[in-house]
């Protein structure tokens, strides 16, 4: 639906990751891709900082004028008629005029993000298409495997356990589509159907399959499968997880310095909005972990990465935003 807008942008950032990686592997050929994609994390990570900043700061001076908001919210809480609420909205505009807060500062970074995250997942899941190289590589094996009598076949076998994938085994565009969804299982499927049938031919694409494993093994783990149970691929969805939840203990929550009664009913609301951020909270690192144990591993080591960068940043605005905030409360007592 939005491919028009992900598209562009997914093949401006491909480009930029080609050149990281022609760097990475031009000094270290084994890892280069896992080297490259932390790279190219950090990369994107700082062109999106300003986005960030604004929406932390946007977030911060809602959380500090949420008490006078709560109050306004609580004059008007029993008049439901049309005078009543336009006096009110009337009243939270001028609040949000007066201390330079605009409401949907923090959602819109976030929603110029969105596009720039699914190009970013796009460029990951596919980087036999947006690094030269890596495409190289698999064209060349496309056309060893095509130069098979009988490879249609073998090919179709493969293409049936990739869902969405659509191959014209006339293609060598397609062919290179569906094997650079291949893991390492399906490359040693791969050999093991060709054993014996073209020897010479086989030879070659076990190099050339050589050199893909080699770009893609970091870390003792192959990038593109996914990291499985065993070690220490089990490691990377546990640090997801954990820097998942890190992240968002460390983002501020405009509920949670709120003086509140429980008994209070008209506090109610507010602890239910405050027990579904804690709810999400805590289901969401759960998620991040089971999609990054079931996605392959480069893009585990991509949310990794990111959730680390996001760590340091939040720490840093934290202490910013808290120095501050107490230099100003200082200033107010002596005024006082």
């Amino acid at each position: 639906m939005f491919n028009f807008i992900i598209s562009p942008i997914a093949n401006l950032l491909g480009m930029f990751m080609n050149i990281i990686f022609n760097l990475v592997h031009s000094i270290i050929p084994i890892g280069s891709l896992g080297l490259s994609i932390i790279l190219f994390t950090i990369f994107v990570r700082f062109l999106l900082l300003p986005l960030m900043l604004n929406q932390q700061k946007s977030m911060q001076r809602m959380q500090e004028i949420q008490p006078q908001i709560q109050k306004i919210q609580d004059k008007y809480k029993n008049k439901k008629d049309p005078e009543a609420q336009q006096k009110m909205s009337r009243e939270m505009s001028e609040l949000y005029q007066k201390n330079k807060v605009n409401p949907l500062g923090g959602c819109l970074p976030l929603l110029i993000q969105m596009p720039i995250m699914l190009a970013l997942f796009q460029v990951l899941r596919s980087p036999a298409v947006h690094i030269q190289q890596v495409g190289a590589i698999y064209t060349q094996v496309a056309e060893k495997l095509m130069s098979i009598s009988g490879y249609e076949a073998i090919l179709e076998t493969f293409a049936q356990g990739k869902a969405g994938v659509k191959l014209d085994a006339s293609l060598t565009s397609s062919v290179v589509t569906l094997l650079s969804q291949f893991h390492s299982y399906d490359w040693t499927q791969l050999v093991e159907q060709l054993n014996g049938v073209a020897a010479g031919t086989l030879t070659q694409i076990q190099v050339l399959v050589t050199q893909l494993k080699d770009m893609n093994f970091f870390l003792g783990m192959n990038l593109t499968d996914a990291p499985g149970m065993t070690f220490p691929g089990i490691l990377l969805p546990i640090i997801a997880g954990l820097t998942t939840y890190l992240t968002s203990k460390l983002t501020p929550n405009p509920n949670k310095d709120k003086d509140k009664s429980k008994n209070n009913s008209k506090d109610k609301p507010v602890d239910q909005m405050g027990q579904t951020q804690n709810t999400m909270m805590l289901m969401f690192p759960f998620l991040t972990a089971f999609m990054t144990y079931t996605l392959p591993a480069g893009l585990g080591l991509y949310w990794v990465t990111s959730n680390i960068f996001q760590v340091f940043q939040q720490l840093a605005f934290n202490k910013k935003s808290g120095s501050k905030m107490d230099w100003d409360s200082n200033k107010k007592v002596k005024n006082e």
